[in-house]
């Protein structure tokens, strides 16, 4: 009797717990979850610039870019003696704050950059990657580049 009693008591106390758990997954579980990954409010992203003040011939240090109004570009460096006849092959869009670049690499393959515009004037622009450096162009003339 000893054996059945404890049996039985065993059966009602998993019983229970199953009933309180059901209980408590129907009942209980109404939290909405948020995957902040997916989530990105416009109010993030609501500055606009003018892409049409892109086009031409911008330096930052010894690195240059030749934006077109196509959408493509040509960056080169001289400090590693590279002229502008061998620079990377660019593709570029301005899409409110968020500055891409897709570079086209000699091997092959094609590398995205994403940059936040911080300013663009006719003659100065600033943007800042995801780590936080910021690059500061002016644009120049075709005379300056000699220089």
């Amino acid at each position: 009797m000893n054996k059945k009693f404890w049996t039985i008591v065993i059966i009602i106390l998993a019983t229970a717990g199953v009933a309180v758990a059901a209980y408590y997954i129907w009942f209980h579980d109404n939290k909405e979850y948020v995957n902040p990954e997916i989530l990105e409010p416009e109010v993030f992203h609501d500055i606009e610039f003018d892409a049409d003040l892109l086009p031409g011939l911008w330096k930052e240090n010894e690195v240059y870019y030749r934006y077109n109004e196509d959408g493509t570009a040509v960056t080169w460096d001289l400090a590693d003696d590279v002229m502008e006849d061998e620079g990377t092959e660019v593709e570029w869009t301005l899409e409110q704050d968020i500055f891409t670049h897709l570079y086209h690499m000699e091997i092959g393959g094609i590398i995205p950059k994403v940059y936040n515009m911080k300013s663009l004037e006719l003659d100065f622009m600033e943007y800042e990657d995801d780590y936080g450096v910021n690059h500061k162009f002016t644009k120049v003339e075709e005379l300056q580049l000699i220089n």
